[in-house]
């Protein structure tokens, strides 16, 4: 049993599902108007068993079965059930009249339930079959199917079977599109409100990446101005100031068309033999000074031998920029980042693994998609790109990217290239 059953409130249909005990209604309704049409059906001819006699045996049928449904797990699905229904509405026509018993009525009961678990076409093959079933019962009856008047009733009700079938398919076949539509229309609303959100936090993210060098340039531009006696250090580090954050407004403009570029499928890699050691020995140098200033150890592990693949050199070294960087800014000061290459079966594999923070596993799901922001307890955040951008890259030539993490232990983002520069349409 599992757990969702054993939940469940105890009860005698608490194992059963809303349709099951729909289907188990509508068989006590068949049941009981079984009995009232045998007090306009007085005829003995055939009838080997008495009606109300029978109607206590299939009464007790439901019974039973409704008490096995609740330890055999075969008997919980509605067409296993409903086989044994029409094998036990057979029996009783068959042995209470044939073609004038009352109990025709459950094969009515049978076919509505059909339709419920099958499409039109199915539920009409299926009828069908249930109808020569019937037509074998009234058949070998005693009272047989000799009088034309016995023949044109079986015709009859055989051709009822048939328009139920039909009318319950149909009926059945628009609520499902219906259903179906009214399903997708509200997939489409929460879409759009999800894009509405994703919109409205690439706003704000945007405006205070893009606000936050500008207002640093703007103040420096007008210490400048006003003090035109400042001392030469003084107005180099303005200067320093100025460029730093002109060329963080570059890297933010430059991821912007970037995404763009990616969207419309405007890159083309500009493949070269490369030495991915060589790649990353330079992307740690660069960064280096970025994580000295908070005291961080950035260590490479290189390999032995040579790291040969055929990529685009300045993509792979975004790729390996924008996790690296992420790495230093998200690890506290005085933290460890290790950087590390490793063969593949199909290639190479390069990790960047830290102690800082780590991601939640609800954050993880997200990490690649655009614009998808992660702020932490220090309220780091950015606009959604870096990683987004990197996965793209990596795709393109070929590879995957993932990340390995948990919170409170640190967080390993990883991205294989192929060898030999496998392409991807």
């Amino acid at each position: 049993m599992t757990r969702a059953e054993r939940a469940q409130p105890a009860g005698w249909f608490s194992y059963l599902g809303a349709g099951e005990r729909q289907v188990l209604l509508l068989r006590g309704l068949a049941l009981l108007m079984v009995v009232v049409l045998h007090w306009f059906d007085r005829s003995t001819e055939g009838v080997l068993f008495g009606v109300p006699q029978m109607a206590l045996v299939v009464l007790a049928y439901n019974a039973l079965l409704v008490l096995l449904m609740r330890y055999v797990r075969w008997l919980r699905r509605p067409l296993n059930y409903l086989a044994l229904d029409a094998a036990i509405t057979t029996l009783a026509v068959y042995l209470t009249g044939g073609y004038h018993s009352s109990f025709f009525v459950l094969y009515v009961a049978v076919i509505i339930g059909v339709a419920f678990q099958l499409e039109l076409l199915r539920t009409m093959v299926v009828t069908l079959v249930i109808g020569l079933i019937y037509v074998a019962a009234c058949y070998v009856n005693p009272a047989g199917l000799q009088l034309a008047f016995a023949q044109y009733i079986l015709a009859a009700k055989v051709l009822l079977l048939l328009v139920v079938a039909l009318l319950c398919g149909l009926l059945l076949e628009q609520l499902r599109r219906e259903q179906q539509q009214t399903a997708h229309e509200r997939e489409q609303v929460a879409r759009l409100k999800a894009l509405d959100r994703l919109q409205e936090s690439f706003v704000l993210s945007v405006s205070h990446e893009l606000n936050t060098p500008l207002t640093c340039v703007r103040t420096a531009v007008d210490l400048l101005a006003a003090a035109g006696d400042n001392s030469p250090a003084t107005r180099a580090e303005l200067i320093r100031t100025m460029d730093h954050h002109v060329r963080r407004l570059e890297v933010l403009v430059g991821e912007l068309l970037e995404i763009t570029k990616l969207d419309a499928g405007q890159i083309t890699l500009a493949r070269q033999p490369t030495d991915l050691q060589q790649v990353a020995g330079r992307v740690v140098e660069a960064l280096h000074p970025l994580a000295l200033r908070k005291g961080q150890e950035v260590r490479l592990h290189r390999l032995d031998a040579p790291c040969p693949v055929e990529v685009d050199r300045r993509r792979i070294e975004q790729v390996l920029t924008n996790i690296l960087s992420n790495a230093i800014t998200f690890t506290p000061k005085q933290g460890h980042i290790e950087v590390r290459l490793a063969e593949t079966a199909g290639g190479f594999q390069v990790s960047v693994a830290d102690d800082g923070p780590g991601i939640a596993a609800e954050d993880q799901a997200h990490l690649f998609d655009k614009f998808y922001v992660v702020v932490n307890d220090r309220g780091l955040s950015g606009m959604g790109l870096g990683l987004y951008i990197a996965r793209e890259i990596v795709e393109l030539h070929g590879g995957r990217i993932w990340v390995e993490s948990e919170v409170g232990k640190g967080s390993r983002f990883c991205f294989t290239v192929p060898a030999g520069g496998k392409r991807v349409p």
